[in-house]
């Protein structure tokens, strides 16, 4: 098999895992919409490439609140001779936003009701490579209004240590809107 298509079914098995765990961690008092991302990306030097995740939603919470929430997860794929203890990113953050529109609106008209910036750079660097793992970065909650359309939207800024090539932004797609 070669290693392209082997990334590729790497992706979609763990877009798949991670949208099952994404969706069974949930409370049973909780709605959501959501929409999964993913990507592979390379690291500097022998450190391994990193296989990134994140599901993004708007969530109505029990008490008729509504909420932003990424995850992010990430697992390192290691080739067997990748240097596993070396740092990692020197920054790796994701700014999560509650948006809402009114009914039949343009997605351009899209307001950010409130938004949470989440820095998981320690997290990741210290991640043991068996183990891959998932945070959260919510939104501070809002009351729900019902005659408007919500969604989740985030943004996810990272830096590889030792590329030299700066931060790189990875726009994630937006979650379905929720009435």
């Amino acid at each position: 098999m070669n290693k392209s298509l082997l990334r590729a079914s790497t992706v979609c098995l763990a877009l798949t895992v991670f949208t099952g765990i994404v969706t069974v961690s949930q409370s049973a008092s909780a709605a959501q919409t959501c929409t999964a991302n993913g990507k592979i990306h390379s690291m500097f030097g022998t450190v391994p490439e990193a296989q990134l995740n994140s599901s993004v939603c708007a969530e109505a919470l029990a008490d008729n609140k509504i909420r932003g929430k990424a995850t992010v997860g990430w697992e390192f794929i290691n080739d067997g001779q990748s240097d596993m203890t070396s740092k990692r990113f020197n920054s790796f953050k994701i700014t999560t936003r509650l948006e809402r529109r009114e009914p039949g609106a343009a997605e351009a008209t899209d307001v950010v009701v409130t938004s949470k910036t989440c820095d998981f750079t320690a997290d990741i660097n210290k991640q043991a490579v068996s183990a891959p793992s998932v945070f959260a970065c919510l939104t501070p909650a809002v009351t729900l209004d019902g005659t408007k359309e919500w969604s989740g939207d985030a943004t996810v800024v990272y830096d590889v240590a030792g590329d030299t090539k700066g931060s790189i932004t990875w726009q994630l797609n937006g979650s379905p809107l929720m009435s």
